[in-house]
C-alpha cells in the first residue's frame, strides 16, 4: 500500500463528504446534488481500497463494478456494495433524462439523503481504521 496515494484518495473523499453536507445544510439545499456527491464519496472510498490493495483503480462510476474488483473476502466489500444504489446519482442529478420528454427526477427527502450520509461517514471512519490510517 503506497499510504501517500491513500491519503490523496481519502482528503477527495473528505472534499465529497463536505459538499454533501454543504447541499443539505447550506442556504439552499439541493438533495440531489447532495446524493451526487453522496456517489462520489462511496466510489472513491472504494477506490481507496482498490488502491490499499495494490489494485489501479478504473475510470469508473459503477460501485458494483469496483466491488467485484476487491481482493475476495475483502471485510469492506459488502459495506460498500450496500450502498451501490447510489450509482444512480452519477447522472440523474446532473443532466436531463435522455428524451426531451423523460419524468423529472422525483423529490428527494433530505433527511434521506442525511441517512446516507452518516452511512458514508462511518464507512469511511472504519476503512480509515481498517488501514491503519490516522
Amino acid at each position: 500500500m503506497e499510504r501517500r496515494e491513500v491519503c490523496a484518495w481519502l482528503v477527495v473523499v473528505e472534499r465529497d463528504v463536505k459538499a454533501i453536507r454543504n447541499n443539505l445544510y447550506g442556504p439552499d439545499p439541493e438533495p440531489h446534488m447532495a446524493a451526487y456527491h453522496c456517489q462520489q464519496a462511496v466510489e472513491k472510498l472504494a477506490k481507496t481500497l482498490l488502491v490499499a490493495a495494490g489494485t489501479m483503480p478504473p475510470k469508473s462510476h459503477d460501485i458494483d463494478s469496483l466491488v467485484v474488483r476487491l481482493p475476495t473476502g475483502h471485510p469492506m466489500a459488502l459495506r460498500i456494495a450496500a450502498l451501490a444504489h447510489l450509482t444512480t446519482f452519477i447522472r440523474a442529478p446532473r443532466y436531463p433524462g435522455a428524451g426531451i420528454f423523460d419524468d423529472p427526477l422525483p423529490d428527494l427527502p433530505v433527511s434521506e439523503v442525511a441517512g446516507w450520509l452518516a452511512e458514508i461517514e462511518t464507512l469511511r471512519t472504519d476503512i480509515v481504521r481498517f488501514l491503519g490510517m490516522p
